[in-house]
């Protein structure tokens, strides 16, 4: 493996566990103090240094999250040690519980056909959040008090080899991309050409009779869902054409999540959605785990453009002072 791949891994290892404003500028710190240890070690030129010289100069610098905490501002209540593990385990947790939340708006406002008052929602919403996050801060001080928060150095010597690829965040999944694919066609397929497939089977004295699921006000928005469908693969098409993703398909991609949550909450606020009344609770509650994935994917993907614009942009010069070099 050339040089400058262990490089840009262990570069990528220690970013990683940094706060998001300063990743990019120490990150650039940082390729410059391997250069400068490269330098001394007699290379110059590191499309021509060898592995085993760029992996020596790694080893110097230590494990990613020792070099990391050096450059962490002490926290108080949570040290740098604990740190990135309590801002992973929050981000999850604070997610998890506004899904949920979302979830149990979503139904609510599917089986009753109104919203509650939007400030007593929010009030909801926040509530959960704050107490979550209460309690997270509450169990990580105090093991932080208890154990000190100090970073310590492995027994074992670290090894440079343990380091992951570094992962683009907009190169295009070619798996999940064609699964979805496959899921949209199979939806436009089944949906225009044979919605008669989606019927509950009756047996009775010895007889067999099919009774249509799919009410007319569910077949009203089907070509709506058609029209997204087909956007859907043809996006997918193009980005896998294209092998990565852009700023134009960031915004294509969140404008149809935009356009499936409008039908999903049509869906919701009309009906009813089954030809069969007995089953009319589970196509809302169906259609109301659509609505919160479609929401949840929504935000992602919003996420995933702002920082893919900020993370991927220079921002500063290397820093030279108090550099933490090997010794």
């Amino acid at each position: 493996m050339e040089a400058t791949e262990w490089i840009d891994r262990y570069v990528a290892a220690v970013g990683r566990l940094l706060p998001e404003r300063e990743r990019a500028d120490v990150e650039m710190e940082i390729r410059s103090l391997i250069q400068d240890e490269l330098e001394d070690a007699g290379a110059y030129d590191l499309t021509e240094t060898d592995e085993e010289t760029a992996l020596a100069v790694l080893q110097k610098f230590g494990k990613p999250d020792l070099l990391a905490a050096r450059y962490t501002k002490p926290r108080y209540l949570i040290g740098p040690a604990l740190y990135p593990i309590f801002r992973t385990v929050a981000a999850v947790v604070l997610s998890i519980v506004a899904a949920l939340w979302l979830f149990g708006a979503t139904v609510a406002l599917g089986f009753r056909g109104t919203a509650d008052n939007p400030i007593s929602l929010i009030a909801s919403l926040a509530t959960g959040l704050l107490q979550s996050l209460g309690t997270l801060v509450l169990i990580f001080g105090l093991v932080e008090y208890f154990t000190g928060g100090v970073v310590t150095k492995d027994e074992k010597p670290w090894d440079p080899h343990t380091l992951p690829p570094v992962q683009a965040p907009d190169r295009v999944k070619v798996a999940d991309t064609v699964i979805n694919i496959g899921i949209a066609l199979a939806l436009l397929w089944v949906f225009t050409a044979h919605p008669d497939w989606i019927v509950a089977l009756n047996i009775s004295g010895g007889s067999v009779t099919a009774r249509p699921l799919l009410s007319q006000t569910f077949m009203a928005f089907v070509p709506w869902l058609s029209i997204v469908w087909i956007a859907e693969i043809s996006l997918g098409v193009f980005v896998l054409s294209r092998g990565r993703w852009q700023g134009g398909t960031r915004l294509v991609e969140i404008g149809l999540s935009l356009v499936t949550l409008a039908i999903l909450l049509a869906m919701l606020l009309d009906g009813p959605l089954s030809a069969w009344p007995p089953l009319e609770p589970v196509f809302k509650l169906v259609v109301a785990i659509l609505f919160t994935v479609s929401a949840v994917s929504a935000v992602s993907q919003f996420y995933r453009l702002a920082m893919g614009r900020s993370l991927f942009e220079g921002r500063g010069q290397p820093r030279k002072a108090n550099s933490p070099r090997p010794s």
